[in-house]
């Protein structure tokens, strides 16, 4: 689709003349099948360009996920070097478009087709997670990257980011970007990394933090500034930069806050964490009225401790959870599962559970809700 406007045309012209042509580029799609489809013929597999050409900027190319859309554009160089060459000799002469048909829906073709497996859920969806270099954000990369989508790794740590990356799918699957998520410019920069790496983003997970366990006594200015900082200014950041996007592109989407069942239960020596928790856990409500117009859902989620494969238990916060509780350090997870009603620890891939099924079709009409998954704290539940 060639988008027929000057090469000096605005931005904006462009936006709205491509907006336009799509439109008419589908309906002429469905003319084209109508006029050669026979009874046989099998139901149209979709109608969106692979190839949009736009005057003095270039070639974009678009598909279900990164890998079809790279397909799709080597397919059109590789086209217009045949049609370059068939030129210096003689003259390129296009297939009829009835012989077109027959190619795109030969019958053997359509056989491959049926056989193979049904989409996923998350099949063409881009996720940007925060935090997601190891323990939870790590599992709930993973987990949307095996269900389609692909999934950018925003973390602190570059060097992790790109190595879970790299572990996770590679460069059609998943990208590393570097974010401190209390650094708008930082922030703006990896949602900008995300639009260039895969063409937009879908759903963002807000699961960056860090925990600083004290009392009212001992809390310092200073931690309870960082706290905030990363987690309640960082979410904010965070969704502000998305839901710009998200209401650009006009396809609604998700924001998921990983908050913690510490948002509602009221524990020792943890104010500066817990406050910050149940700041983010407001966002969410604050949110999702304001962004659902918008097609936007957003909704958090409540973890109980999640010690096993936590960076943030491995940096000292076990020890000290450890210690107020007056367990080892070793049997924390075991004593945060003994408190809980099915008395099972929770681990990161139940929060990554949790986050697929918040964001597949399942629960497309639930908006600014927060799901425990604590094993069944009965101090937490929501009232």
């Amino acid at each position: 689709m060639v988008l027929d406007l000057p090469a000096d045309a605005s931005v904006e012209e462009s936006i709205a003349r491509l907006t336009e042509r799509h439109e008419a580029y589908r309906a002429d799609y469905r003319a084209y099948y109508d006029a050669h489809a026979t009874a046989d013929s099998p139901a149209i597999r979709g109608a969106d360009p692979l190839i949009v050409l736009v005057p003095g900027v270039g070639m974009f190319s678009y598909g279900a996920d990164k890998q079809t859309a790279r397909v799709a554009g080597e397919f059109y160089r590789n086209a217009i070097n045949v049609m370059h060459g068939a030129e210096a000799v003689s003259r390129y002469t296009p297939i009829s478009d009835a012989e077109k048909f027959r190619i795109e829906y030969w019958a053997l073709e359509e056989a491959k087709l049926e056989r193979r497996p049904a989409p996923q859920s998350h099949q063409g969806r881009i996720a940007l997670v925060t935090g997601a270099a190891s323990g939870i954000g790590k599992a709930i990369a993973t987990r949307l990257a095996a269900e389609g989508a692909c999934v950018v790794i925003a973390d602190l740590d570059p060097g992790k980011a790109e190595a879970a990356a790299a572990e996770i799918g590679g460069p059609d699957v998943a990208v590393g970007v570097a974010v401190n998520v209390a650094d708008a410019a930082a922030v703006q920069a990896a949602v900008d990394a995300a639009v260039l790496a895969f063409g937009g983003v879908d759903l963002v997970v807000n699961n960056a933090g860090l925990s600083i366990a004290a009392s009212l006594i001992d809390t310092t200015e200073a931690d309870w500034d960082l706290l905030h900082d990363v987690m309640s200014k960082g979410s904010f950041l965070v969704s502000q930069a998305a839901a710009k996007v998200l209401i650009a592109q006009g396809l609604g989407g998700d924001i998921v806050y990983i908050s913690s069942k510490n948002s509602v239960f009221a524990g020792p020596k943890n104010i500066a964490y817990s406050a910050a928790k149940a700041d983010q856990a407001h966002q969410v409500r604050l949110l999702a009225a304001e962004l659902g117009e918008f097609g936007v859902k957003v909704n958090g989620i409540n973890p109980d401790g999640v010690v096993r494969g936590s960076g943030i238990f491995s940096s000292g916060w076990g020890a000290d959870r450890a210690k107020t509780y007056g367990v080892k350090e070793e049997d924390l997870g075991q004593f945060y599962a003994d408190r809980t009603l099915l008395k099972r620890e929770v681990v990161p891939e139940s929060v990554a559970d949790a986050v697929f099924v918040l964001t597949g079709p399942e629960l497309s009409r639930t908006t600014g809700v927060h799901i425990p998954v604590d094993s069944g704290v009965a101090a937490a539940f929501l009232r």
